[in-house]
């Protein structure tokens, strides 16, 4: 059955506009559910590609999807100059209900290499039991159409990135220095979450980076 592109988009487009950046009150804190969203539209820093992947698509064929995502987002003409607002949103408006959880599972395996990259990936579909970072019961990543988004690694990201040494590793090395001091937007949640991670990794991901370093 051939697939309705145009559709699918708008139902995108609807999912942005009525649930990514309004409040929610399940999410367990005030504002959008990605206060980022909003203003990256603005500034046209907002992109949308569409990949088609066959009914048949496998757990290979969408990791290859996520990985060629990054590729694409770092080489991308953005028409803005503020890194934090970049993301990158690639629709899969033929993948079948039955393969979303392959969409979860290319997901869980692409996640490091993109850590290590710099970039944040974030899987969405009809049926996606990610839950929100403060509210674990309330399943935040549902959208109409299957979906992956791409942006670069922001200061909260320590709510994703603090539970695997190797991630924090790469968290540090961006945002280390932003908790030297008591920083300006950064709340106690997010200070308390850091500093937890680098008492059980250390600000290198291992134990004993811990231990030498201090």
């Amino acid at each position: 059955m051939a697939v309705d592109v145009g559709k699918a988009l708008d139902s995108v487009d609807e999912w942005l506009d009525s649930y990514i950046t309004q409040p929610h009150e399940q999410l367990g804190r005030s504002g959008a559910v990605c206060p980022f969203v909003a203003p990256a539209r603005r500034a046209g820093a907002v992109e949308t590609a569409v990949r088609l992947v066959g009914p048949a698509a496998g757990l290979p064929l969408l990791k290859e999807v996520v990985r060629c995502g990054l590729d694409e987002f770092e080489q991308l003409g953005w028409r803005t100059s503020n890194p934090a607002l970049r993301s990158l949103i690639i629709v899969l408006p033929d993948l079948p209900p039955e393969a979303f959880a392959l969409l979860d599972e290319a997901h869980a395996q692409v996640k490091t290499e993109s850590v290590e990259r710099g970039l944040m990936i974030g899987q969405f579909h009809p049926a996606c039991a990610e839950p929100a970072a403060r509210n674990p019961a309330f399943e935040v990543s549902r959208s109409p159409v299957p979906l992956v988004a791409v942006r670069a690694m922001a200061v909260h990201d320590i709510l994703f990135l603090g539970e695997r040494a190797d991630w924090f590793a790469q968290y540090h090395r961006r945002f280390g220095e932003r908790y030297r001091s008591r920083p300006a937007g950064i709340g106690p949640l997010l200070t308390t979450l850091y500093h937890k991670a680098l008492a059980l990794h250390g600000p290198g991901g291992t134990p004993d980076d811990r231990r030498t370093t201090g």
